[in-house]
């Protein structure tokens, strides 16, 4: 796991790393990134823009950009403001400004947001609720956008 690698590092073998502001896939800086081959098991917040390529089990809460690359194996109920998902998530999500599903995710669990994007060839297993106020769609007020 690497909070804040800079651009000049290098892996285990000596190869270049690629600097993070490059990885991340809001095309800001990331602040925290969990790599492939790490194991979270509990619950984490985070502050800043994060990218998770690793494996995370239990809550996640983001109040900034998150992205789950395409290596990720997420189980665990999310929240946070902008969600970006490429890799593999089971549980429930909930994001207050946007959630983007690219493929190649596979998402099962319910989506609670205001506003959804998903990519051709994305598999998304749950029920969406849609609404422009997100906190009015998480206590059932809000209207079904699409289910599958």
């Amino acid at each position: 796991m690497a909070f804040g690698k800079s651009t000049d590092d290098k892996d285990e073998k000596g190869a270049s790393v690629t600097p993070l502001r490059q990885i991340s896939g809001s095309g800001g800086k990331v602040e925290a990134f969990l790599g492939r081959g790490a194991k979270v098991v509990g619950n984490v917040t985070f502050t800043g823009p994060v990218e998770i390529d690793g494996y995370i089990e239990g809550e996640i809460n983001a109040q900034s950009m998150l992205t789950i690359g395409e290596s990720a194996t997420v189980k665990a109920k999310i929240s946070g403001a902008e969600i970006l998902i490429k890799g593999t998530v089971e549980g429930d999500i909930n994001a207050s400004k946007k959630l983007s599903l690219l493929k190649p995710a596979k998402v099962t669990g319910n989506i609670c947001c205001s506003n959804l994007s998903i990519e051709e060839g994305v598999i998304f297993e749950g029920k969406c609720v849609m609404n422009s106020s997100v906190a009015a769609a998480s206590t059932g007020s809000g209207k079904v956008g699409a289910s599958a």
